[in-house]
């Protein structure tokens, strides 16, 4: 009697012998180039059902003053597209693990952010955060340019700028903490509102600051050439994500 391990093994090697023997045929009708071409793209839905590695492929294309079709060229068409107060416009992008979201100018990215899904840990090497950035708490980052707070109904996030990074000369690193991403406690809350009615009111109180970096570890990052005030728009709205995310939840 033939064991279900022993039945699954004849399978997989009836399988693979089904294949080489199409491979052989196509190649011998002249359908070499289609069946690389097949193969090729079984590989990479291989690679994406089972690793991060197309993933992490894809966000290493991207960079700031690069050119924004390669955004087009490197994720495909956008998911959703909106217009900043200031007019610039705001792409978002879907991957299956993570959204992207840029902001072009004059042709080339000024700034882009990564929402991560859960589970899904991108390099993160040249950000002033380093490697470590998703997982320790953003008081971890010794150096702040630039922080904006926001509570409302549609969104809650805290957001900030480090001046240093590997290619600090030419951006700064974006790190931040969304609610959407992420729960958000009453006492973390209490403190974005908090930080958020001292920026209204120009008068930030750096123990204020240090607290909530001290309780919160960021849960999306970016790199801008543009001020925090001009990159908040493309944080995700609840409804933005909720919309954008439809077809994979």
């Amino acid at each position: 009697m033939q064991t279900p391990s022993t039945v699954k093994d004849r399978i997989k090697a009836q399988w693979a012998k089904m294949i080489a023997l199409v491979s052989i045929v196509a190649i011998a009708l002249g359908g070499l180039n289609d069946t690389i071409d097949a193969l090729e793209k079984v590989y990479n839905i291989t690679l994406s059902k089972f690793t991060d590695i197309p993933s992490q492929s894809k966000l290493e294309k991207i960079y700031i003053r690069g050119a924004a079709d390669k955004l087009d060229e490197t994720f495909g068409a956008p998911v959703y597209i909106k217009l900043s107060y200031s007019g610039d416009v705001i792409k978002y992008y879907l991957d299956s693990h993570f959204i992207i979201s840029s902001i072009s100018q004059d042709g080339f990215i000024a700034a882009y952010l990564v929402f991560p899904k859960q589970g899904f840990t991108p390099n993160t090497f040249e950000h002033a955060g380093g490697k470590d950035l998703l997982t320790m708490p953003l008081s971890h980052l010794e150096s702040v340019s630039e922080y904006r707070s926001v509570t409302s109904r549609s969104l809650t996030y805290y957001i900030e700028a480090s001046p240093t990074g590997k290619f600090s000369n030419l951006y700064v690193s974006i790190s931040g903490y969304s609610e959407i991403l992420g729960q958000i406690d009453r006492s973390t809350r209490e403190q974005i509102n908090k930080l958020g009615e001292e920026l209204i009111l120009d008068i930030p109180s750096t123990q204020t600051v240090t607290k909530l970096r001290e309780k919160l570890t960021p849960n999306f990052y970016g790199y801008s050439t543009i001020s925090v005030v001009d990159l908040e728009q493309a944080i995700l709205t609840k409804s933005e994500y909720q919309l954008i995310t439809r077809s994979t939840q």
